[in-house]
This record gives structure tokens, sequence and C-alpha cells, in this order.
């Protein structure tokens, strides 16, 4: 039972890596800047939109006895998902707002 116990508690400590759809308000104003800066002309042809969080959710201290740990979420990387022209679109931000990924599309270039 006591070995149990201990693998039960360790394994709260493990970090998760979750993905979660979120709404346009708790995407940080940074990522927004950068979307519509790169993206701006191109945001409306792309097709049930939609923004992700991937983040990493940790236990600081498992539950004991009752007690709750202290958990915290820490993003990885925002992403906008869609679709364009019939095939998946996805532009990836880092937390600061840097972009740094896209698949399906062209990265709107500077004139």
């Amino acid at each position: 039972m006591l070995l149990i116990s201990a693998v039960w508690s360790y394994a709260q400590t493990i970090p998760m890596t979750m993905f979660e759809k979120i709404e346009n308000n708790q995407v940080p104003a940074a990522v927004l800047k950068t979307f519509e800066t790169e993206f701006g002309q191109v945001k409306n042809d792309i097709q049930k939109g939609a923004w992700y969080a991937h983040f990493e959710h940790t236990v600081d201290k498992p539950a004991d006895q009752g007690t709750a740990g202290t958990s915290r979420a820490i993003p990885l990387h925002y992403s906008y998902i869609g679709k364009m022209d019939g095939r998946k679109v996805e532009i990836k931000f880092t937390p600061e707002g840097k972009l740094a990924t896209t698949k399906g599309l062209e990265e709107k270039t500077s004139n």
C-alpha cells in the first residue's frame, strides 16, 4: 500500500502536455498583434478558424491526504487552425508573440 501511495504521489508531479481550444480573449495580445500584422489579409479566407493553446500542466506539490497541490499551466505555443481551399492551415506562435511555423499557406510578404 505504501508503494502504491508513493507511485501515485510521484505520478502527480510529472508534467502533462495539453492541447486545448481557447477563446479569442484568452490569446495573448502580442500573439494577436503578430497574427493581424502577418496574416490580416488572409484571415477571412481561413474557414472555421479557431485558437488553441498548447501548454504544460505541472503540479508543484502533490495532493496529500485531502490537501490540494499547487498547479501551473505553462504555455508552450498558441496555434490558429482552420481550412483554406480544402487544406488544413495551422499558424503557430510563441507565447511572446513571435511567428514559429506555418502550414498550409504562404506568409504575407512585405513589399
